[in-house]
C-alpha cells in the first residue's frame, strides 16, 4: 500500500518516519537546524526554556509549564520518549496535540527537508516546533531528548537552560563517566545567559564548561537549595530579584528537588507565581509515570515508575522506603544490576519480560540476578496476574513496563482508582 502524505494517519506516519533513517540517533545539530530555518519554527515562542539531565527533566518540564501557565501564560511542552500515544509529547497548556494537528506537522517536516536525512527524533521534534510556532504561545519549555549539546531540540535558543540532574545513562552516545556526560548535557547553555543546575555536587568541569561558554551558573546547594522535612514538607531557599527567600512547602508528589529547581528559575526570569499558586500547583500535578499510585478494589496499591537507571531508583528509594515486591521490566542496554540494587527494599521480586524490541525477557532478565530469589513472568500483564489482594507493590524500569502496567488497569475499568 502506498503512502499517501494527505490521508496518512499519526501511526502509518511514525511507522514511515521510523524508516526514513537507518539509526535512531544520529547525534548533530547541522541537517535538522537548517530544515528549521526552512520551516521557520526556530522561535517557538517569546520565552524558551531548555531542560535537560539524566532523571527528573520530564516532572521538572511539567512543573514549570504549569507554573506558568498559573501565570496567565499560554504554555507548549515538548517531552520525551511518551508512555502511551506520541501526541503525550507535544502539549499546549496541559492538552496534547491532535492527530489532525500532528499529522499537518509531519506534512510540513517532509515537504521542507528535501533531500535531508533526518532520524524519527528529530522528525518528530521539528514537527512540533513547527506546531508551537503557530499556536501564538507566550512560553514554551523544551526537554532534551538525549545528553544536550548534540541534541535536535538544542537549536533553539533558551532563554535560560536547565540541568535537572547529572548520572551515568546512554553511556554509548554521551560517554562512560559523569565528567564526559556532565559536558555533554550542559552544552545546552547560552553565552549570556543562566544555566540553572539542580544536583547538589555536581561533577565540577561542568561548572567549568558552562563559564567557558560565557554563561552564568546557578547552583543547587550554592543559591539554592531545598530541604525535605520528615513528614514530606519542603523548606526551598532561593534567589529571588537579588534577595534570598525562604519558602515552606508542603509534602507533593513531584521530587522535591525538581521542585527546588523550578523555583529558582522562574526567580531568576521573574516569572514565578506567588506562593499559594505555587503550593495549589504542587497539590494537583501529577505526571505520568512518576510515582503514579492506584489502588484496586481487593485493597491492592500499586506504584508505577518509569526509573530505569541507579540514580533514579534511588530516589524511589527515598520516597518509598519498602515496598511488598517490586515487578522489574527493563530494556537490553540498561544497568539492571545497580537498579535493582538501589531501588526501595522489598520482601519479593518478580522480573517480567518487555513486549517491545529493546526488551529484555523474563528469564534473560532474572538470569543478571542469579542470586536473587524471585518469579519470571513473560509480560507486564502476565506479572500483574501474580500479585495479592492487598499490599503495596512497585511497577517499573522502563517507560514500556509502565504502558504495559497502565493498559492493564485501563482494561479493568471501575476495579481500579487513582490515589
Amino acid at each position: 500500500m502506498s503512502f499517501d502524505p494527505q490521508t496518512a494517519t499519526v501511526d502509518q506516519w511514525l511507522e514511515r518516519i521510523e524508516a526514513l533513517h537507518p539509526s535512531e540517533i544520529e547525534l548533530g545539530l547541522d541537517r535538522v537546524k537548517a530544515v528549521a530555518e526552512r520551516l521557520d519554527c526556530l522561535h517557538p515562542a517569546p520565552l524558551v526554556i531548555l531542560v535537560g539531565g539524566t532523571n527528573g527533566k520530564g516532572t521538572t518540564s511539567a512543573l514549570l509549564a504549569a507554573l506558568l501557565q498559573a501565570q496567565g501564560m499560554k504554555v507548549g511542552v515538548y517531552c520525551s520518549p511518551h508512555i502511551h500515544r506520541y501526541n503525550e509529547r507535544v502539549m499546549v497548556d496541559g492538552t496534547e496535540v491532535s492527530d489532525e494537528a500532528l499529522c499537518a506537522g509531519f506534512r510540513a517536516v517532509e515537504a521542507g527537508r528535501g533531500d535531508t536525512s533526518l532520524t524519527y527524533f528529530e522528525f518528530g521534534t521539528l514537527a512540533a516546533l513547527k506546531w508551537f510556532s503557530e499556536q501564538k504561545l507566550d512560553a514554551c519549555v523544551l526537554e532534551i531528548g538525549l545528553g544536550g549539546r548534540l541534541d535536535a531540540v538544542n537549536i533553539v535558543e533558551p532563554d535560560i537552560s536547565v540541568i535537572t540532574s547529572i548520572g551515568l545513562d546512554h553511556q554509548a552516545w554521551l560517554g562512560d563517566t559523569v565528567e564526559q556526560i556532565a559536558c555533554e548535557k550542559v552544552g545546552i547553555a547560552r553565552s549570556g545567559k543562566v544555566l540553572v543546575c539542580g544536583q547538589p555536587n555536581p561533577p565540577a568541569n561542568a561548572r567549568t564548561a558552562v563559564e567557558d561558554m560565557a554563561a552564568s551558573w546557578v547552583g543547587r546547594g550554592e543559591v539554592f537549595d531545598v530541604v525535605r522535612q520528615q513528614d514530606g514538607s519542603l523548606d526551598v531557599s532561593f534567589l529571588y530579584d537579588g534577595e534570598s527567600r525562604q519558602w515552606h512547602l508542603p509534602a507533593a508528589r513531584i521530587p522535591y528537588h525538581n521542585v527546588a529547581t523550578a523555583i529558582q528559575t522562574l526567580a531568576l526570569m521573574d516569572q514565578l507565581p506567588p506562593q499559594d499558586k505555587v503550593e495549589r500547583v504542587l497539590k494537583h500535578l501529577r505526571v505520568p509515570g512518576r510515582l503514579q499510585s492506584y489502588r484496586h478494589s481487593s485493597g491492592l496499591i500499586v506504584t508505577l515508575d518509569v526509573a530505569h537507571n541507579e540514580q533514579a531508583a534511588a530516589y524511589l528509594a527515598s520516597s518509598l522506603h519498602h515496598v511488598d515486591g517490586i515487578i522489574l521490566g527493563m530494556l537490553t542496554d540498561k544497568e539492571s544490576a545497580a537498579v535493582l540494587a538501589a531501588l526501595p527494599q522489598h520482601d519479593k521480586l518478580i522480573c517480567c519480560g518487555l513486549e517491545c524490541p529493546r526488551g529484555l525477557s523474563a528469564d534473560a532478565l532474572a538470569a543478571r540476578f542469579a542470586a536473587v530469589e524471585l518469579q519470571t513472568a513473560a509480560t507486564v500483564a502476565e506479572a500483574m496476574r501474580l500479585l495479592p489482594d492487598n499490599g503495596h507493590w512497585l511497577i517499573c524500569g522502563s517507560f514500556f513496563t509502565v504502558d504495559a502496567a497502565m493498559e492493564v488497569i485501563k482494561g479493568e475499568p471501575g476495579q481500579w482508582n487513582s490515589i
